[in-house]
């Protein structure tokens, strides 16, 4: 409740003009009550006024004293819908612990960059989802980052191209099923591409040279053997 209150309190914006307000308004408010003569509402209200108008003053002066920043951070499917288990990291190296509706982060005065720039990286195994974002550390001490998570397209393939009794096949074309890119085998049968897929997710390869073909389902990422031969 109290870290609620803190959180709300702090992002007010202007707290010293605000302050500046409410004490006029209570000024006014107690003058117009008590002459009505009722001084007792009227002093309730006024303090009442001013206890809310000092709060965010008082709050951004006490979070500017402790240095301390609470960082929250969302993440998002390419769908916009909210994730809920994935790994989240700091450019500091730190890994953020799960938090009510997301992710949580204390930043401390000694461990802020001197130019308060944090990245944040998150990853969704599961789903070869990645994405990250950079937030820079300012009078907000209760910062939220929203983290776009996209598709994880950075593995590659690589591996060999051998016949039907595992001899190396060079000059062989190899691609992904859907993808333009090919690769040509070199003297030893070794190809390297993109896979165009997050590292363990399954992709379709074919392999060609001339009438011998070949075709395998394999984890991006890895290494891998593809045999071709006559159809």
């Amino acid at each position: 409740m109290q870290e609620q209150a803190l959180r709300i309190a702090s992002h007010i914006p202007h707290p010293g003009i605000t302050a500046a307000l409410a004490l006029i308004l209570a000024a006014i408010v107690f003058a117009l009550v008590f002459r009505a003569r009722r001084p007792v509402v009227a002093s309730i209200l006024a303090a009442g006024l001013i206890v809310l108008g000092l709060t965010p003053l008082v709050t951004s002066n006490f979070l500017r004293s402790q240095g301390v920043y609470h960082v929250h951070v969302v993440l998002l499917r390419p769908d916009q819908s909210p994730v809920d288990i994935a790994q989240v990291k700091s450019s500091n190296g730190e890994e953020l612990k799960m938090v009510e509706g997301g992710w949580g982060l204390d930043i401390s005065p000694q461990t802020r960059p001197i130019d308060g720039k944090v990245t944040l990286f998150a990853s969704v195994k599961d789903e070869f989802l990645k994405g990250s974002s950079t937030l820079v550390l300012a009078q907000d001490y209760y910062p939220t980052a929203a983290i776009q998570l996209v598709a994880d397209t950075s593995a590659m393939l690589r591996g060999v191209v051998v016949d039907e009794n595992l001899v190396a096949i060079p000059g062989a074309k190899v691609s992904i099923d859907g993808y333009p890119d090919v690769a040509v085998t070199d003297k030893l049968g070794n190809f390297v591409l993109p896979a165009h897929a997050g590292k363990g997710q399954a992709v379709e390869v074919r392999a060609q040279k001339g009438r011998l073909t070949g075709h395998l389902s394999a984890p991006a990422g890895k290494v891998i053997e593809v045999i071709i031969g006559r159809e």
